[in-house]
């Protein structure tokens, strides 16, 4: 399954919302956590690879 950016940006609010709640298992809030790393680390994998297709042309 393929996400948009606005997806993925959508989908890190809710994430780190997520993070925060009080009343949650801490795997909960991990599973969180790293999810959110995650998506965060693949958007700036394709800010990267925008750059390195632009420098090219």
């Amino acid at each position: 399954m393929l996400l948009t950016s606005k997806e993925k940006k959508h989908l890190l609010k809710v994430l780190k919302r997520d993070q925060y709640k009080w009343f949650q298992p801490q795997a909960e809030k991990e599973k969180s956590k790293e999810l959110y790393d995650k998506i965060k680390q693949t958007i700036r994998n394709e800010k990267i690879n925008e750059d390195k297709q632009s420098s090219k042309l």
